[in-house]
């Protein structure tokens, strides 16, 4: 197993050294989550070379996935870069891309009464703009689970509300910092020292009850899950 202990907080700033061969030829991955080596509970970025495939495969509790860079593709169309497909458990697909791509992919974590299909295109996206200095793109939400995107586009402080029941952050763009940061560090998209940088494809968990002090850097996209860390147990 590899980072299963949902109780504790997790960071990882990317490290392009942590990147593995998968079976398919041309298919990298790179673990975050993991169960088991090929089964279970996962999630990862998997980077495809150009013209690769990865084999028709079965998604027991569910796969979904964002594109990150370039088109990923199945027998179900093209996803281009900003896209988030779900699909429920049961399903299978085969995955290639002709230009190469990465995307960040969740593996068997739905709810079984999860069904639904869902593909959200960047075309397709609808922000709605708050009045605490981010915009939010809602992709999915089940059983007091909440998938979203959040742009900042001056930076500011992440909502405290989604930290009540566990918290999972991929930052796309710009940096996330963790700490004391002052006002006008903040503006700046500056730390002080102590504060933990964040930079794009980090990735952080927060146990349910966490109260950590996160602010965005200017311009910043991150995607975000909250509520799914409640009744997560590793076995």
């Amino acid at each position: 197993m590899l980072n299963m202990n949902f109780s504790q907080p997790l960071s990882l700033n990317y490290d392009a050294s942590r990147w593995q061969p998968s079976p398919a030829a041309g298919v990298w991955r790179y673990p975050l989550e993991r169960q088991q080596v090929e089964s279970g509970h996962v999630t990862s970025l998997v980077r495809f070379e150009p013209d690769s495939h990865f084999p028709e495969h079965l998604h027991p509790l569910g796969e979904e996935f964002w594109v990150l860079e370039g088109t990923f593709s199945d027998e179900n169309g093209d996803y281009p870069a900003g896209s988030y497909v779900r699909h429920p458990p049961g399903s299978r697909h085969g995955s290639f891309t002709r230009e190469g791509c990465v995307i960040f992919v969740k593996l068997n974590q739905f709810d079984e009464d999860d069904d639904m299909w869902l593909k959200v295109l960047p075309e397709q996206r609808l922000w709605i703009t708050g009045g605490q200095g981010y915009r939010r793109l809602p992709l999915h939400h089940h059983g007091g689970v909440h998938t979203s995107v959040l742009h900042f586009p001056d930076g500011g402080a992440f909502p405290s509300c989604c930290y009540r029941h566990g918290l999972e952050i991929l930052v796309l763009e710009g940096e996330l910092l963790e700490g004391d940061v002052p006002a006008k560090q903040e503006q700046a998209g500056e730390a002080s020292k102590g504060t933990a940088h964040y930079p794009g494809l980090s990735w952080l968990r927060f146990p349910p009850g966490s109260q950590p002090q996160l602010q965005a850097g200017p311009d910043t996209r991150l995607w975000v899950r909250t509520g799914h860390l409640g009744a997560v147990t590793a076995d």
